[in-house]
């Protein structure tokens, strides 16, 4: 059952979990391609080049694509908050659908 939201104000702490999270998701999937093909171009070429991508330095690169992804994502939410409540107060909110908890607490 989903439920309908208008968002009119996100306090900063909740934009930068939201643009994080969604940073480090995106990341994690991102990394995790890359390290099947590191993967899988280790498998079939056996040449030097390919001993220099280990498994150890595939999950180090897997590592660091996550941590790239969510680092910008949080220098992302630090721009972009502003603009967005900008924009929030002009469209007189958002709306959003979803399963939301009904025992969070009201904020006047």
């Amino acid at each position: 059952m989903y439920t309908s939201l208008t968002v009119k104000y996100l306090k900063i702490s909740s934009y930068l979990k939201l643009c994080v999270g969604a940073g480090f998701s995106l990341g994690l999937l991102v990394g995790l391609f890359q390290l099947v093909v590191l993967l899988l171009m280790r498998a079939v070429d056996h040449t030097s080049t390919a001993a220099a991508t280990s498994i150890p330095d595939s999950l180090l690169a897997l590592a660091g694509t996550i941590l790239a992804y969510t680092f910008g994502a949080l220098n992302f939410s630090l721009i972009s908050y502003f603009p967005f409540m900008f924009l929030l107060k002009r469209k007189n909110g958002i709306a959003i659908e979803g399963i939301f908890d009904s025992r969070a607490e009201r904020v006047k």
